[in-house]
């Protein structure tokens, strides 16, 4: 499909597209590497990844910028994630550049202040979809947990950002090549087929009847019928393969939403109306949560984005190409278990990380 999307691509649009690709799997490197680092409140991240976002707009490439953030949520989705996790990145990612590009146009912004103020956006998107799924406004009583987290995080991903672009002028080719130790023979070797059973279900069909499952079950209130779902849920689960474990880490980003917004309704409402609430909100989570598992790992990596392509028809009638996405999602997914494997055997401290993003920023420059 890539090859194919090429051709309706200049050489000039290569080059960019190729370079957001990169920039895109550079971020979804560093979003891997901050899972070792523990944080004590469940669901809440460093946010490394939003450095290859803000060097873009330290660069003033606000449309560059706009892509790598979009392809790092696709391919973020495609790879660890699910249609729920992807819509809690994707809404807070959308807040967050609505803020950060008027910022990053302001000479009195530093980078640092933009990035926090795009952290604070990011975490007030995760809450609106929060209470969609828990089909409660009372999820904002977490809102000031996870705004105190989005500040400090959003300074320290600001700051790594800052130095980095600093370091970008001293950086050379051959010392990026050293520290990354890339082989572009290896690099653009494809990534294993994600799925427990692919070829079993037509793309378009599972993505019609997940989008179908999702509505109906939003609707749902009454505590019976959100049991059936999740009954429903759990038996495409165990049909596509889920693992127990992959459950408990997709819960995991809402965790602390979860947890205060539960204590919330129990402490607002008298005891059986509160119990009723809880367990509604709980039921719906672990639905749809299991649903969208259930329709990732029943098809593989390229039938996923078959069935995302497909999605995005109307896009291309109404006449948006989206040749250079599609191909820079392609880059993304061939250069990020390479990119990953030399983060991980980099020495990193919190100074030869900037070193180590400046490094792979001045090498993506290279591929393009």
């Amino acid at each position: 499909m890539a090859e194919t999307k090429t051709q309706q691509l200049s050489e000039e649009e290569l080059a960019r597209w190729s370079h957001i690709g990169a920039l895109a799997a550079l971020a979804l490197s560093l979003s891997y590497l901050e899972t070792f680092v523990p944080i004590p409140l469940p669901g809440v991240k460093l946010g490394l990844a939003n450095i290859a976002v803000l060097i873009a707009l330290g660069q003033k490439d606000l449309r560059g910028a706009c892509w790598v953030a979009t392809i790092k949520v696709l391919a973020s989705g495609l790879l660890f994630g699910s249609p729920v996790t992807m819509a809690y990145s994707a809404v807070g990612t959308a807040l967050s550049l609505m803020l950060m590009i008027p910022l990053s146009r302001l000479r009195t912004m530093r980078l640092w202040m933009v990035s926090v103020v795009g952290a604070l956006a990011h975490e007030a998107g995760q809450l609106l979809v929060a209470q969609m799924l828990l089909g409660t406004a009372l999820v904002w009583y977490s809102a000031p947990v996870l705004l105190l987290a989005g500040c400090a995080t959003g300074l320290l991903s600001g700051v790594i950002a800052e130095r980095s672009l600093a370091q970008l002028s001293d950086a050379n080719a051959t010392e990026a090549e050293h520290m990354l130790d890339i082989d572009e023979k290896n690099d653009l070797a494809p990534l294993p087929s994600r799925g427990g059973r692919p070829g079993r279900v037509d793309p378009r069909f599972a993505l019609l009847a997940l989008t179908a499952f999702t509505l109906v079950t939003l609707r749902l209130t009454n505590p019976v019928h959100l049991a059936l779902a999740l009954l429903l849920s759990l038996a495409a689960c165990r049909w596509a393969g889920v693992r127990g474990a992959e459950l408990l880490g997709a819960l995991r980003p809402t965790a602390t939403i979860c947890v205060i917004t539960l204590l919330a309704q129990l402490l607002s409402f008298p005891p059986e109306t509160a119990v009723l609430l809880a367990a509604s909100s709980t039921l719906r989570l672990l639905a749809l949560m299991c649903a969208s598992l259930a329709f990732v790992d029943a098809q593989s990596r390229d039938e996923l984005l078959h069935g995302f392509v497909w999605a995005l028809t109307p896009l291309s009638l109404l006449g948006v190409n989206l040749a250079g996405p599609l191909y820079s999602l392609d880059v993304t997914l061939r250069l990020l278990p390479q990119i990953a494997r030399a983060i991980s055997r980099a020495s990193i401290s919190p100074s030869s990380l900037s070193q180590l993003i400046a490094a792979f920023y001045l090498l993506a420059e290279q591929l393009s």
